[in-house]
């Protein structure tokens, strides 16, 4: 009886021990699904990752693509606008602004552009401002003033044009006469209307904006702006200048004047102070055997004076 009771508990016991095998051997099969879907999981989202990036990538190259498409159609678009620019046709004497490139200014009334691709020397045309670099009067009361103030139009210009008149296009220096403008503004209106430069080397037909410029001077002279603040000093000294054959980098002609002409009757010959005032009664100048000719009038000693130029 006792060795039939042993026998029962053993195996008692056996069948706990078999079942709680069961029982981990179960956990342990849904720890390895569990592990086994915790896998899937990580690596399809590595892969979706992994796709996620290449389809970031190929965004990438295609904005990197278009903006260089962008880019180059803003190129190409720009150098045709140039080229049309360029060959856009300018006639000059009419009203046509040609635009230009700043080279260097060199004092008020003198700068030098880049035009038609090379480097040409521009006089403002009727206008004349203080100088500042004359060999024999040296630096006049605002010509460094106005030399700094056309530095400033030109260099701080977005656009720069230039407008020939009727007349001839260069002097007898070769350099180009010419209205500036500095984004629509005209940069010898600009000057008279601060009182840094005076109308000055009036030479018909060239006389396009002359009525225009008297009346900017007018103002300037009204509020004493500028040389006019000085009362006649530039005058005179420009009046001194025009007297002397000059060396210098200035139009040698005389500046415009209000003054009427003289007639000397008693001895049969006529006086004028400048050539603006003898073209109003000699529009084309007078030869030396004329009672109006004065040799001081005649700078080029070829016994005409106030010849058109």
């Amino acid at each position: 009886m006792i060795i039939i009771g042993g026998c029962s508990e053993d195996n008692t016991e056996n069948d706990q021990v078999s079942k709680e095998n069961e029982k981990l051997k179960s956990e342990q099969k849904k720890l390895e699904e569990t592990n086994k879907r915790l896998e899937d999981k990580v690596k399809k989202s590595e892969e979706k990752n992994e796709s996620d990036k290449k389809e970031q990538v190929k965004e990438e190259e295609t904005v990197e693509s278009s903006e260089e498409k962008v880019e180059v159609e803003q190129t190409e678009s720009t150098s045709t606008d140039i080229k049309k620019e360029e060959q856009k046709s300018y006639t000059p004497g009419t009203t046509d602004r040609i635009p230009v490139e700043l080279a260097s200014t060199v004092d008020g009334d003198t700068a030098k552009f880049i035009y038609n691709g090379s480097k040409e020397s521009f006089r403002f045309l009727l206008i004349d401002t203080p100088e500042t670099k004359h060999p024999r009067i040296g630096k006049q009361p605002f010509g460094q003033e106005a030399s700094d103030r056309t530095k400033e139009l030109l260099t701080n210009a977005n656009k720069i044009e230039v407008e020939f008149d009727v007349g001839g296009e260069q002097d007898k220096y070769q350099r180009y006469l010419a209205y500036i403008y500095v984004d629509g503004e005209m940069v010898n209106e600009i000057l008279v209307k601060e009182g840094l430069a005076k109308v000055a080397y009036v030479y018909p037909p060239s006389t396009r904006y002359l009525n225009q410029l008297e009346s900017a001077q007018e103002i300037a002279k009204e509020q004493k702006l500028g040389v006019w603040s000085l009362g006649s000093a530039f005058e005179e000294d420009h009046s001194s200048e025009q007297s002397t054959s000059s060396t210098s980098d200035v139009q040698s002609e005389p500046e415009t004047t209000t003054e009427t002409p003289s007639v000397e009757s008693n001895s049969g010959s006529e006086s004028y102070p400048n050539c603006t005032a003898l073209r109003k009664v000699y529009p084309n100048g007078v030869p030396s055997t004329h009672p109006a000719y004065d040799s001081k009038h005649d700078r080029d000693s070829d016994n005409f004076a106030c010849e058109a130029s």
